[in-house]
């Protein structure tokens, strides 16, 4: 790829540290409804939501998709023997806390004032909504280097879908061949990032075992692992 100009990068789980962002955010609600926080806490809300989201219910009842956003704390404040019952309420102050949260991953910086050194175009394609997103990536301390951020409520087109990369192509006035994407979601970033013919890099810190199917192009388990590939691609 030694025509490389743009980088494309996903937010939660690749450059934003999703788990410190969500515990700041639930921080927030328990402070905002006069409750003292629990460590504990986000685990028993990641266990709800995770569920809820792989089944489409929760303990055999439905759960539609629509609600899963104030049902969740529906079901945190009963399995917490906690008296508050106005969950759209506490799902404002969520996204209140997630807006304003900027953890981000491990050498997230220093790559991208790496590769702002190296003169790419830096971008972020997201899913979600944009209030919630954009100002994650703005404040925080990578911020000054994006060049765009496209959220998929933009385009009504999230991850896989090819729209949303294809609407950033068109907004930076380059082709896919010109761009790699880097994600951490194999079914959202890697298999949107080959809907649209871009090649796609697999940031897998982890070390899971991709049994999807799915196949990135390249592989890291650092992000500084882009400074190998980027200085490859330009030999």
């Amino acid at each position: 790829m030694n025509n490389l100009k743009a980088i494309f990068f996903d937010a939660d789980g690749t450059l934003v540290n999703h788990k410190e962002c969500e515990k700041q955010a639930l921080i927030y609600v328990f402070d905002s409804i006069g409750v003292n926080y629990k460590n504990d806490y986000q685990d028993i809300f990641r266990h709800i939501e995770q569920t809820i989201w792989d089944n489409e219910s929760y303990n055999g009842i439905p759960v539609p998709r629509e609600t899963v956003f104030t049902y969740r704390f529906k079901l945190l404040f009963e399995k917490l023997n906690i008296n508050y019952n106005d969950c759209v309420k506490a799902n404002d102050f969520f996204k209140v806390g997630l807006a304003n949260s900027v953890a981000l991953n491990n050498n997230a910086i220093e790559i991208i004032e790496y590769l702002h050194g190296k003169k790419y175009l830096l971008c972020v394609v997201t899913n979600g909504l944009i209030k919630l997103q954009r100002p994650r990536v703005i404040n925080s301390k990578i911020g000054e280097f994006i060049t765009n951020i496209i959220v998929s409520e933009e385009v009504d087109a999230p991850k896989p879908n090819a729209l949303i990369f294809n609407t950033l192509l068109k907004r930076i006035e380059l082709n896919a061949n010109d761009v790699v994407m880097v994600g951490d979601s194999i079914k959202n970033d890697i298999q949107g990032a080959r809907n649209a013919g871009i090649k796609s890099i697999w940031y897998n810190p982890e070390n899971h075992k991709n049994e999807t199917g799915i196949l990135p192009d390249y592989e890291i388990n650092d992000l500084l692992q882009l400074k190998n590939f980027v200085n490859k691609t330009a030999e």
